[in-house]
């Protein structure tokens, strides 16, 4: 941004340490634009992760290792492109296929693999589930693209294999996400559901969506919202696809709050999002302040 209206600044105080940490998983748009939340919380939250992650262009493939089956034998066995042994339990479905054991699991998806009722993934009260929501886990996304098309007698280049991310998602994480599964930070705790992580979904309406259904691990851990009692800061400088919509760090911030950080620090961090927003305004009414007839 340019100086004026650089918010490095703006930060009083240190970045706040917060107990609760964040993994973000930011769709690669939403770091290009120049009104991204995000980026006020990296400058205000300590305890705070970014990961890129892309659409799936053709095939993606995903390896999950509960941290209990870290560094075995089994783990090298199910890297990415390798064979299944005996003791997997496979599931293929329509444009998606499922390996498990108790401690790992290898998912293969297909572009388009969108909401489909039809997908059947592995229950949150499996023994796979809950060693990874109660120690934790490792995530490997790899993707496939589509092959070349050959030319004349040449043989088609086989699909190139993309590492993309890996993630280590510590215990008790839950996925902060307002769909239909997702209950609110309070009946969680009533339903005994510890949060000591969240994992947030950085992107449009419709990008956020699309991430949620393309990476179908996210179904393995418990699922949270907050019910917004405020119009979004948002609403004035992006669009909102319905009422009650928040942006990435306004969600952050009010979860925090249930879960019990430092309010005074996180409204820190929070006025710091408003100043940006302000200044946007005042800018859009400079630039589009229109010419009085004399």
């Amino acid at each position: 941004k340019p100086l004026r209206v650089c918010l490095c600044g703006r930060l009083r105080g240190p970045p706040l340490d917060t107990a609760v940490g964040v993994t973000v998983l930011q769709h690669p748009t939403e770091a290009r634009h120049p009104l991204s939340s995000v980026r006020v919380a990296r400058l205000g939250l300590r305890n705070l992760a970014v990961t890129q992650v892309a659409d799936v262009a053709h095939r993606a493939s995903f390896l999950l290792t509960t941290n209990l089956g870290l560094g075995g034998g089994e783990t090298e066995n199910a890297e990415a492109g390798a064979a299944i042994g005996e003791a997997w339990t496979v599931e293929t479905m329509d444009k998606c296929s499922i390996a498990y054991t108790e401690k790992q699991l290898r998912i293969d998806i297909e572009r388009g693999v969108g909401a489909n009722p039809k997908i059947r993934w592995p229950s949150r009260s499996s023994p796979l589930a809950k060693l990874a929501v109660s120690n934790g886990f490792t995530v490997t996304k790899t993707q496939k693209n589509k092959p070349a098309r050959s030319t004349g007698e040449e043989a088609s280049p086989s699909p190139e294999l993309q590492h993309e991310f890996t993630i280590a998602i510590p215990p008790h994480s839950a996925l902060l996400f307002p769909c239909q599964r997702a209950t609110t930070i309070d009946a969680a705790s009533d339903c005994q559901v510890l949060v000591k992580h969240l994992i947030v979904l950085d992107g449009t309406w419709a990008k956020a969506h699309r991430m949620y259904h393309e990476n179908p691990w996210l179904q393995l851990v418990p699922h949270v919202k907050v019910e917004a009692d405020r119009v979004s800061l948002y609403g004035e400088v992006r669009h909102e696809p319905k009422a009650g919509c928040m942006s990435t760090i306004e969600s952050i911030v009010v979860a925090m709050k249930e879960l019990g950080e430092d309010e005074t620090g996180l409204d820190r961090v929070l006025a710091v999002f408003e100043s940006m927003i302000a200044e946007q305004r005042r800018c859009k009414d400079e630039n589009w302040k229109p010419k009085l007839k004399s």
